[in-house]
């Protein structure tokens, strides 16, 4: 008598050699990969301006973005804040980013409002997105159906969750997500604590670790001396770039109001470039100039207020109040005089300094 098992999902064994290696796949090429992916910033710092510009160009509707989505998709957006991701698109096609056919953006990009709900719950939509799958031609003359993405933002906003920092909570609605979902592509967009991009490993998202760990791949928003970057974190693949500085970009559009008046309106994305080493190092450069060149000023300014308020002041009480290295100020004063901004008499050997001008106007030497 013959007895034959049940099957079993880890008694499918696959070659560990395969006769075609396949390259990872992507969403956007070599920065957001197929798959669950989290992409966590501030609250405040640009998640969705960064973001809608993304999943524009995942769906292939951009025009001279920097990033490539070799692989075209549907992407289905659900936004707490859908006029926001409207306008980000209208000023993306008023700057001429975005391709100008409405017919096509409505259908590649489809917009949805938030609503909280529960992880299973959130699954059901999945055969409501079956004509969402994309064909792709491939070099051999196949095809290849690629799944569309789903944008989740926020998490906050999307999945109800007792408790967000509930490890075993958050793991199982993330399990529940990628299972039932699968192979529709993920993005959960969520918060991080106030940290620097010099701080990258030290970052996380805001509640439970699996948020991240029981995902494929987490990109983080972050800033840094007045800048914006989309930095990679955790990812399974390789890659030459792991910094994107985020370009402002902005439009001036007319909107109507409630009251059915016309409104100017100005609306301000991102798009994320590439940065190389050389120019990390050439902007950290600059940034050092721009600093040095800010605090030279300052101390301009304040020794010029200092001398108008007290005329024929000597170079060393200048000196000993602005708390600065003496060549500092002696490069302040010497640019000062140059300028014809104030006028030094010597005492013997001392320096006397004096505003080029009295309080009414007239020449005081």
């Amino acid at each position: 008598m013959s007895y034959e098992l049940p099957p079993h999902k880890w008694a499918d064994f696959l070659s560990p050699i395969p006769f075609e290696l396949q390259a990872p796949e992507f969403v956007i090429d070599n920065v957001i990969a197929a798959g669950t992916v989290v992409i966590a910033g501030e609250r405040g710092l640009g998640k969705t301006s960064a973001l809608v510009p993304l999943m524009a160009a995942a769906a292939g509707l951009t025009v001279d973005f920097p990033l490539k989505a070799t692989i075209r998709r549907h992407v289905v957006y659900v936004s707490e804040d859908v006029e926001q991701v409207q306008r980000i698109l209208m000023a993306m096609r008023t700057n001429g980013q975005l391709i100008d056919d409405e017919v096509e953006i409505e259908k590649r990009f489809k917009l949805v409002p938030a609503a909280r709900m529960k992880a299973e719950e959130i699954t059901k939509l999945k055969p409501h997105l079956e004509d969402l799958w994309d064909n792709n031609d491939r070099v051999d003359g196949g095809n290849y159906c690629a799944s569309p993405v789903l944008a989740l933002d926020t998490t906050n906003a999307t999945i109800d969750l007792e408790n967000i920092s509930d490890n075993s909570e958050v793991s199982k609605a993330v399990s529940t997500l990628r299972e039932g979902l699968s192979p529709i592509n993920v993005i959960l967009v969520g918060h991080i604590a106030k940290s620097q991009r010099s701080d990258i490993k030290s970052i996380s998202f805001v509640g439970a670790g699996a948020w991240e760990g029981d995902t494929q791949q987490n990109l983080y928003l972050v800033s840094e001396d007045d800048c914006r970057y989309l930095v990679l974190g955790k990812k399974r693949f390789e890659t030459d770039v792991r910094e994107y500085l985020l370009q402002s970009h902005c439009a001036d559009m007319k909107g109507v109001n409630k009251l059915g008046e016309e409104k100017e309106m100005r609306c301000f994305y991102s798009i994320p470039e590439p940065i190389s080493d050389s120019v990390k190092a050439e902007r950290k450069a600059e940034q050092k100039r721009d600093a040095a060149e800010r605090a030279f000023q300052f101390t301009l300014s304040r020794c010029q207020d200092f001398i108008s308020k007290n005329p024929g002041v000597r170079v060393g009480e200048i000196k000993a109040r602005m708390g600065k290295r003496s060549e500092t100020v002696g490069a302040a004063l010497e640019a000062l005089v140059d300028n014809g901004q104030v006028t030094v008499e010597f005492e013997g050997k001392a320096k006397k300094y004096f505003p080029a001008t009295s309080p009414e106007g007239g020449f005081t030497h």
